[in-house]
């Protein structure tokens, strides 16, 4: 050893208590440093025994070592082994708690008492959403080893679930990866953010601190990740919770105009656009309107198209299932296709020359601006249940038509054959159209056995007749109404659902710091700052308040019971204890 090394140092090492005792007696300087500046506190890692450590280690405290010594290495030793009654005693004589990855290492072995005790130090408020070498916070280990204790009691903290490491996994993420009932876990964490305070009039209280962590920036953050990272049936049970419908609500009533201005825009749009292309097939020389609708249907497209562009951009999960907005690309891009290069100059002979492939697009981009606008007017809290029924329907039916869809082509080729003199199954694709008509009940049956006496074309028609139009079609219409008697049950989580996923876009673009400095003046900015809502929020169960906040008495009266219940949880827990 380096003659620096001072007899207490060789004292601590060894774990000899009652020498530690005499030298520091015999006035034995307790922050004597080596070479490498190490203290006699830090030498207490050697000592393999737990009660020696703590014994030296109180003795080193009592007679004034520091405890920050060498990057708070002290503290580290005893947070690591789990020493719960040294660290308490190091935190009190000072030790520092920002360094080391001491909330991650505690999270990581789930040791929430030690936990408690870090957490109950004001310094570490600061390293709640710390981040390790890989971007962990210590909320994403706890989640990622099913710590649910350590979870909960940093949440508590203000530990901010949309934290993402290098990798891009959440901790929102992690939870319903690692964690063992996720959608429990959430339940009880947003239970406890709703309680109860009495007194002459009891008060009601709902603490939005676990959806918005961050004292700044966007307040959409974890419920959007809450949205990427949840299967369907969990996002129904957990978007209905109380507190997440209570929280969209209020956002929605303070962000709901940018949704009316958007919808007002795309009206503008299909009117212009649908105008402007009926006018083009029926000019009667209406040159100002045509060229205003043309001109309105050009900036209100790409306006609509920019936005859409920014909504994939800032979309998280897959991209694929977003199919309203692939249809609003599309529709947007067509139509602007149309507009700019079919200008008519008045001549209706330049409109019939037109090439097919303009008249075909333009068909095709007046029904998907029509279908887009439906789509958006579902959006809106009244009428989207009615918009999930029509979702339902269409997709019991393309499922039930790709089931069977080898009987349906199988009959088309048997009519081809079998009425090969008919000009609707002259090819295999006209029968195939012919075929889908008929099972509607369009058979044309006297046209089709006109001068036709063949008995197998008969029997073919009798098995059409009975396999699709009776059993196929009558059962499509009894799966459509048993998913909407179940809707129901899912139409209010996917209301919930849209309306989180077009306010965590909207705030995306709202809370962008290039898009308040540079575009937008001072008083709009404080317009946008009312879009922000207080953590702590009160909540009354009078008639005056609910018609105000426009609230259901639904959604009170169970905010109102969760807090009762809490109430009474915690009574019964200080009474056990």
């Amino acid at each position: 050893m380096s003659s620096s090394i001072s007899p207490l140092h060789r004292a601590v090492t060894s774990g000899d208590v009652s020498l530690v005792k005499r030298l520091l007696a015999a006035g034995s300087d307790p922050n004597a440093a080596d070479s490498h500046g190490r203290t006699p506190i830090v030498f207490a890692e050697c000592i393999k025994n737990d009660e020696l450590f703590e014994q030296i280690v109180e003795l080193l405290i009592a007679h004034g070592a520091d405890v920050n010594a060498c990057n708070d290495t002290p503290l580290y030793s005893a947070v690591f082994y789990g020493k719960k009654h040294l660290v308490e005693r190091l935190l009190k004589a000072g030790a520092g708690v920002r360094s080391n990855n001491l909330l991650h290492i505690v999270a990581e072995k789930g040791d929430d008492t030690i936990l408690a005790l870090l957490l109950g130090d004001k310094r570490s408020e600061e390293m709640i959403d710390g981040e390790d070498a890989n971007g962990r916070t210590s909320a994403f280990l706890a989640a990622q080893h099913d710590h649910k204790r350590c979870l909960k009691m940093l949440i508590a903290k203000g530990a901010d679930l949309s934290r993402a490491d290098l990798q891009g996994e959440s901790v929102m993420e992690a939870i319903f990866e690692n964690m063992t009932k996720p959608v429990e876990f959430l339940t009880e964490v947003l239970d406890a953010s709703v309680t109860l305070e009495r007194g002459e009039k009891n008060k009601y209280f709902v603490d939005f601190g676990f959806l918005a962590p961050r004292k700044t920036g966007g307040q959409m953050s974890v419920i959007s990740r809450l949205l990427v990272s949840a299967s369907e049936e969990e996002k129904t049970s957990v978007l209905q919770h109380p507190v997440i419908e209570l929280y969209l609500s209020i956002k929605w009533s303070r962000m709901c105009y940018f949704f009316y201005l958007w919808i007002f825009a795309y009206v503008l749009f299909v009117l212009s656009f649908s105008v402007y292309v009926m006018l083009c097939r029926d000019y009667r020389n209406l040159d100002v309107l045509v060229t205003a609708s043309r001109w309105i249907s050009i900036w209100s497209g790409a306006c609509l198209l920019g936005h859409g562009v920014l909504e994939c951009c800032l979309t998280h999960g897959n991209h694929f299932r977003k199919y309203e907005m692939w249809l609003n690309l599309a529709c947007t891009s067509l139509s602007l296709i149309v507009a700019i290069a079919g200008k008519r100059d008045g001549n209706r002979e330049d409109e019939l020359a037109a090439p097919n492939w303009v008249l075909h697009v333009t068909s095709i981009a007046i029904l998907l601006s029509w279908t887009e606008l439906m789509l958006l007017i579902g959006r809106l809290p009244t009428y989207g249940y009615y918009a999930l029924m029509f979702s339902a329907v269409l997709q019991n039916v393309i499922r039930v038509l790709l089931a069977f869809l080898c009987l349906v082509v199988g009959f088309s080729l048997s009519f081809s054959i079998e009425f090969a003199n008919c000009s609707e199954f002259n090819d295999p694709w006209r029968a195939l159209v012919k075929t889908t008509v008929m099972m509607m009940g369009e058979f044309d049956y006297s046209d089709l056995f006109t001068g036709l006496e063949r008995p197998a074309s008969r029997v073919i028609f009798l098995l059409f007749v009975i396999l699709t139009s009776i059993v196929l079609m009558n059962l499509m219409v009894g799966l459509a109404v048993s998913d909407i008697q179940c809707l129901q049950m899912v139409s209010h989580a996917r209301k919930l659902e849209k309306m989180a996923d077009f306010l965590a876009q909207l705030e995306k673009v709202l809370t962008s710091e290039k898009f308040k400095k540079r575009w937008l003046p001072q008083i709009v900015q404080k317009i946008l700052r009312r879009n922000f809502i207080d953590v702590r929020y009160e909540l009354e169960t009078s008639a005056r308040f609910r018609r105000s906040k426009k609230l259901s008495s639904k959604l009170i009266d169970s905010l109102v019971a969760i807090a009762k219940s809490q109430k009474n949880r915690r009574l019964k827990f200080n009474e056990d204890f």
